[in-house]
């Protein structure tokens, strides 16, 4: 008899014990300096009434910048506030975090027109930081002369003159920020600048045509420094169809090919935008080749190396509240068909929630904000990436609050009413505005200082940091005030006091640099810096446009932690010189000079990676699996996901007896499969596959040869599939198909009824007597989620296969939502064990007993590992004799999250009786259970719902048993423990869970192949997997790339590779991956089935 162990154990790395940053007599990190020792008392000050009414001005409680920087070169740093209305502020360090208010006499208060974003940069190139303003407000109370962004001069000793319209730059959009940059290597400092529409909500048909006429006053403009006058070049440059709302704004080099890139992220429905620098000059829009999602609302953004791996992060804000009850009162309305319309007009795929885009050292982003803890942070505005403990791992700084709550679900109703009524009408618009504005509550918010416990978790530890205060924080900036040697904040708030928070971090540890650049870039904008330490290297990209509407201290600052002492600090400018400085002293500033710089010894070394893509070397012409069009949600709205397009089904055998892989690939309903037969040079081309155009009416979810009849030929078991029937229909039916030996199919009549909407078939002699018999999982009732199907042990005879289930293993027929199985001996007894999982199901183990097969997986201990289980596989990973299972599940990196103290579930039943059934997801929230959806998802479909709670505030105070009957006797109760990819360790009959490493945890996994790729002996993983078909309430999964585990470490630990080292890049929906051999030699290769896309093959 085998014994399971479910162990608590992992490959994943842990995160860090969470360490208290040693900080000066104990205090938190930050201490807040109040106004009467700083004498900053700046306060951002907006007159609520109907000139400033946020229904005619949308952004009027956006708020303003900051920008920090030595004006007058004593070596401290001093700040500059924007107020919107009331006058922007310039305060001169005095030391020991003292400042004096030198606006008036630096003649730098920009009266006049609506103040947004600030930039401290030495536009002139004579040594001093000059400020630039961008301003733009109401379209109805802003002249072009009020909206022309200003430019002030430094004369060095604290003197500024205005000079924009001097040298070109008095733009007159609708300016929310600049940012100053070389973006052609020529050592001057180019500049663009992101302008907005003037108006709001505008309908994504008028998004359109507006970015085709692309007016200059509502679209980002750039502009090239010629020798201190400046050229507006923006459509000949390519930054064109441009009409977003640019809230964020920041420079990067992204694909590491040493031209510096623009981001901007844009509020509203218009793509983001990521213009790659062509290095000539121009640019492309390319937000779509990089990133497979970003935030639907974007605020602010930073790029900033968290990971510390040489590349550039991606952190991208949003409106998403973190709090339960702010979810359900505050979420935004989804219109399903408005929603596909808007995709199918080309629109990129966004969310609202934060995105982290992490850099894949390809280029490529795979977005982690979920599996990171960073998702939701509610109305959130600047972010900083920076290391603010001097660890040498950097935080996330972020501000938050909106002063009036306008997305409150239950106001906007108010609000509406109240738009209708004749009291309205008997009202001056100044009294309307006063009365609509008091419908919503003023509310506050905590901003975020997301803490990073190691393995890219971060926990938000803004409370014990010191960083707890409610308010209204927009713009935010870093600097180190009193110069000892960590990084200090400065926030931007509406209605109050600015922050000024002191940092007391034990001072040493850190290395602050001050690179000398160019006379055109004196501050080396766009420099690379590398700091090499004995236990590690940390990376940045200088910049200080940063976060939201304001610019950071123009310094390079690196946290040491515990990495030991600088070996070499290694800074490649923009021109692709290089400095190095070895071992320099880190108690002081460290100067770097340009004019010391030398040209670059060699270029990097390329990798070289172990698979290959040869697609276009095997196939004449490009295969594109297509999908029918299907609405899974029509009668089930609350359905977490699609189960109509899990294809395309692949098979991979020799057909035809030539001794090379052909294959098979499955179709859509009402779209033939088709077979591809290899030639002697390794091509495939289209065989002969009229077998199945008979059976196009079906949807192809699984494939499988083997010899079904034996003559010593390959034969054909298709799956049928989908959830676009109706439950029962007999294009259910399973397919065998029988070959002549030459590659020739006839159908076979050889199965019994079979209708269960299908998933995968697993082939095995279960009763020894020489022949080869089948289990076939069933995937999904149709309209009846999450209901088991019925799945089938079909035993051969001589042909003929005959339905034993019922007879041999009668509790594997409704085992639940089954996905996949796998044959085998687990516990070293000579018998294989049925090992099957699925959704909502846990790894079940069926073993043989006499003559029938019985679920032995709560005897094994192993009944509490439920999951949303896509693949099984089984493989010797440890090389100890014994067969181990690789798993592929739902991945840590979604909304849905579970663990064995907290499950997430599933209720389901015609909860209002009307005939349908009603789904309901929900989580624990504290000690209460909640559900997933909201009030009006939910009212959809069980309409009495909008009765029972008329609010959207009872709607969020209710718990789940208030909403529907969870007694109900007929109702199913399922839940999830484990949502982690994950191997099981058989140790000599003991079954051991692991979670795979934090790279397979970016999505969903949904194939799995165990090889050896680098030719170590020990077999290695390839993983691949992402699933788009979800509801739109609900992030797409689509972080995935492909990953290969290497394995043979000895200690149950896989090493991940990045996409770079292995050449695996697939970031497309990806369904399976199948080992098959090309040409004469036999060369090992993978053929990749894609969703809605190409098939691939990489060799290795």
């Amino acid at each position: 008899m085998f014994i399971f162990l479910l162990v608590s154990c992992t490959n994943e790395p842990t995160p860090e014990t969470i360490q208290t940053p040693l900080t000066e007599e104990g205090k938190a990190v930050f201490e807040r300096v109040p106004s009467s020792s700083s004498n900053i008392s700046f306060t951002n000050h907006v007159e609520e009434n109907f000139k400033n009414f946020f229904a005619r001005f949308q952004y009027v409680y956006n708020g303003g910048g900051v920008a920090i920087g030595d004006i007058d070169g004593d070596g401290l740093q001093d700040v500059y506030f924007t107020a919107n209305e009331t006058g922007n502020k310039l305060y001169r360090n005095t030391g020991d975090m003292t400042f004096e208010d030198i606006t008036d006499a630096a003649g730098v208060a920009g009266n006049g027109g609506w103040d947004n974003g600030v930039v401290m940069a030495d536009v002139n190139g004579d040594g001093h930081l000059d400020i630039y303003l961008c301003r733009g407000g109401s379209a109805d109370d802003s002249s072009p002369g009020d909206r022309a962004n200003l430019l002030f001069l430094n004369d060095g000793k604290g003197k500024f003159r205005e000079a924009a319209k001097e040298f070109g730059l008095a733009d007159t959009g609708y300016s929310l920020q600049a940012v100053f940059f070389d973006m052609d290597n020529d050592n001057d400092l180019d500049v663009y600048v992101t302008n907005r529409p003037d108006k709001f909500f505008i309908p994504y048909r008028s998004v359109l045509e507006a970015k085709a006429r692309q007016d200059p006053k509502f679209s980002d403009q750039l502009y090239r420094n010629d020798n201190n006058q400046f050229t507006q070049v923006t459509e000949t440059a390519g930054i064109t169809r441009n009409f977003g709302y640019g809230l964020g704004l920041v420079t990067a080099d992204v694909n590491n090919d040493g031209f510096t890139d623009i981001l901007v992220s844009n509020d509203y429905l218009e793509n983001d935008y990521l213009y790659e620098n062509q290095g000539d000059g121009t640019f492309v829009e390319s937000i779509e080749k990089y990133t497979n999602h970003t935030s639907f609302y974007g605020m602010g953004i930073d790029a900033s190396d968290l990971n510390n791996d040489g590349f550039e992060d991606l952190i991208q804000l949003d409106m998403s509240p973190e709090d339960y009850v702010r979810s359900k009162t505050t979420m935004a309305s989804m219109n399903v068909d408005e929603y596909r319309r808007i995709m199918a007009s080309g629109f990129h795929d966004q969310y609202m929630h934060n995105s982290l885009q992490l850099n894949r050292g390809n280029g490529f982003f795979s977005e982690i904000s979920q599996l990171s803890g960073v998702a939701k942070s509610d109305w959130s505005w600047a972010v900083l990436g920076a290391d603010f403990d001097n660890d040498a791992q950097k935080e996330i700084f972020i501000t938050n609050g909106y002063r009036r709550d306008v997305a409150d679900k239950d106001g906007n109703i108010r609000f509406q009413k109240y738009l209708k009524s004749p009291e309205r009408r008997a009202r001056t618009d100044e009294e309307n505005a006063r009365i609509v504005i008091d419908m919503f509550k003023s509310v506050p918010l905590q901003n975020y200082l997301y803490d990073d416990s190691g393995a890219l978790r971060f926990r938000n530890a803004a409370g014990e940091w010191g960083l707890g205060e409610a308010s209204f924080s927009n713009g935010a900036a870093y600097g180190d005030l009193d110069n000892d040697g960590d990084l200090d904040l400065v926030i931007n708030n509406l209605e109050e006091e600015a922050f000024i928070y002191r940092n007391n971090i034990t001072p040493g540890g850190s290395l602050r640099l001050w690179l000398q650049g160019p006379k055109g870039n004196s501050y080396g904008l766009g420099a690379k810096v590398t700091v090499e330490q004995a236990e590690g290297k940390q990376y940045q990209q200088m910049k200080t446009v940063r976060g939201y509407l304001s610019s950071v201290e123009p310094y390079v600052h690196f946290g040491l932690g515990e990495l030991g002492p600088v070996e070499r600090v290694r800074v490649v400018w923009p021109d692709g010189k290089e400095s190095v400085v070895e071992r320099p002293a880190t108690a002081e500033l460290l100067t770097v000079s340009h004019q010391d710089a030398k040209q670059r010894s060699s270029p990097p070394v390329p990798l070289a990676p172990l698979f290959a893509e040869v697609t276009d070397e095997h196939f004449a012409t490009t295969f594109i699996q297509r999908e029918n069009e299907f609405d899974d949600y029509a009668s089930q709205v609350l359905l977490p996901h699609a189960h109509s397009k899990s294809g395309p089904a692949v098979a991979v055998g020799d057909v035809n007896g030539d001794g090379r892989d052909d294959f098979y690939v499955g179709g859509a309903k009402k779209i033939a499969g088709a077979l591809f037969l290899q030639q002697a040079d390794g091509k495939f081309t289209a065989g002969d596959a009229a077998f199945v155009a008979a059976d196009a009416k079906h949807e192809d979810t699984a494939a499988e040869f083997f010899d079904a009849d034996g003559d010593g030929d390959p034969d054909l078991y298709v799956v049928s599939g989908g959830s676009e029937f109706p439950e029962e229909s007999p294009n259910f039916q399973d397919r065998l198909y029988l070959n002549d030996g030459s590659g020739r199919f006839s159908k076979s009549e050889g199965l019994p009824d079979i209708r269960s909407s299908g998933s995968c078939i697993a082939p095995f002699d279960m009763d020894g007597d020489g022949d080869l018999d089948l289990f076939v999982g069933g995937r999904v009732v149709p309209a009846r989620y999450p209901a088991a199907p019925q799945s089938f042990l079909l035993e051969n005879e001589g042909g003929i296969f005959r339905d034993v289930t019922a007879e041999r293993a009668p509790e594997l027929e409704r085992v639940g939502m089954v996905s996949s199985a796998v044959w085998s001996d687990t516990d070293g007894d000579g018998v294989a064990e049925l090992i099957v999982v699925g959704e909502w199901m846990p790894i079940t183990v069926f073993k043989k007993e006499g003559s029938t097969y019985q679920n032995v997986t709560a005897a094994g201990g192993l009944e509490e590992t439920q999951g949303w289980w896509n693949k099984v596989i089984a493989a010797d990973l440890d090389g100890d004799g014994d067969e181990d299972f690789v798993l592929g599940n739902l991945g840590l990196n979604y909304k849905f999250s579970a663990s064995a103290e907290k499950p997430f579930y599933v209720f389901a039943s015609d909860f209002d009786q009307n005939g349908s059934n009603d789904i309901f997801l929900a989580k624990e929230n504290g000690k209460d259970l909640v559900p997933i959806r909201g009030r009006e998802c939910s009212s959809q479909q069980v309409p009495g719902i909008a009765e029972k709670f008329p609010t959207y505030n009872a709607f969020a105070a209710a718990e789940l048993a208030e909403i529907i009957d969870l007694e109900k006797p007929d109702a199913i109760r399922y839940e999830v423990r484990e949502f982690a990819n994950s191997w099981l360790e058989n140790d000599g009959g003991k079954l051991v869970l692991h979670r795979l490493p934090l790279e397979a945890q970016f999505s969903v996994i949904n194939g799995i192949v165990a090889t050896d790729v680098n030719g170590d002996g020990h077999e290695d993983l390839v993983t691949v997997g992402n699933k788009y078909e979800v509801e739109i309430e609900t992030t797409r999964a689509d972080g995935g790339t492909g990953t290969v585990l290497l394995g043979g470490k000895g200690d149950e630990t896989f090493v991940a590779l990045s996409p770079a080292e292995s050449g695996v890049f697939l970031p497309e929906n990806v369904k399976g991956a199948y080992p098959i051999r090309l040409g004469e030699n036999g060369q090992r290769a993978l053929l990749v089935a894609i969703n809605e896309g190409p098939l691939r093959l990489l060799k290795y």
